[in-house]
C-alpha cells in the first residue's frame, strides 16, 4: 500500500497521505514509513491506550492525529440507558457487542450495559463544562499530539454543541 502511496506522491498525484487503523500497533508500524502525515485512530476517555506510545511517537515525528470515536459510540454523550435501542440500521444495534466489526469499534470495545454503567459514573466531567459531550472532546483535545477530533452529529444541534467544546475548561 504505501509502495503505491508513495509512488502516487512522487508523481504529483496526491501531496500528503494518512491512515486509519485499529490498534496502535498498526499505528506504529505505520509510523515506519516516513511519508505518513496523518494517522486516524480511535481515542476517547474509554480508549486511552494511544496515549503510551502512539500519540508520542507520531508528535515526535509531526505526524498528525485525528480521533475518531471520540463519543465511544454516544456513550460519552451520557444519554443512554441500560434500555436505550437503536434503529435496526445503526451500527450500534447490530454490532452492539462487536459480532459484525471490529469490537472496538462499538461503544469502545465495551459491553453496552457495562459502557452505559461506566458513561454514569464519569458525569461528574461535565461539571462546569455545559454537558459530557463538550467535556468528552475537550479531555481529547488538551492532548497536544492530537491534531483534530472527529465527532459524530445527526443535527445541525449537535454540531454547534460540539463545537462548543473548544470553550470548556481544561480538567
Amino acid at each position: 500500500m504505501f509502495d503505491v502511496l508513495d509512488k502516487l506522491q512522487k508523481e504529483g498525484e496526491i501531496r500528503y497521505y494518512g491512515v486509519s487503523m485499529e490498534t496502535g500497533e498498526e499505528g506504529l508500524f505505520c509510523l515506519t514509513n516516513p511519508n505518513v502525515k496523518a494517522l486516524q485512530v480511535i481515542f476517547n476517555i474509554f480508549r486511552q491506550k494511544p496515549l503510551e506510545q502512539l500519540l508520542p511517537q507520531a508528535k515526535e515525528q509531526g505526524v498528525g492525529i485525528l480521533a475518531r470515536l471520540p463519543l465511544a459510540s454516544g456513550l460519552l454523550t451520557g444519554k443512554f440507558k441500560r434500555d436505550t435501542k437503536f434503529e435496526e440500521n445503526d451500527h450500534r444495534s447490530f454490532n452492539r457487542d462487536g459480532q459484525h466489526f471490529n469490537v472496538g469499534e462499538t461503544f469502545a470495545g465495551l459491553e453496552f450495559h457495562k459502557g452505559v454503567e461506566l458513561s454514569e459514573q464519569l458525569k461528574w466531567i461535565a461539571n462546569g463544562r455545559g454537558n459530557m459531550t463538550r467535556a468528552a472532546l475537550h479531555w481529547i483535545l488538551d492532548h497536544d499530539s492530537v491534531t483534530c477530533v472527529i465527532p459524530g452529529f445527526k443535527t445541525v444541534q449537535q454540531v454547534e454543541d460540539n463545537l462548543q467544546a473548544i470553550h470548556v475548561s481544561s480538567f
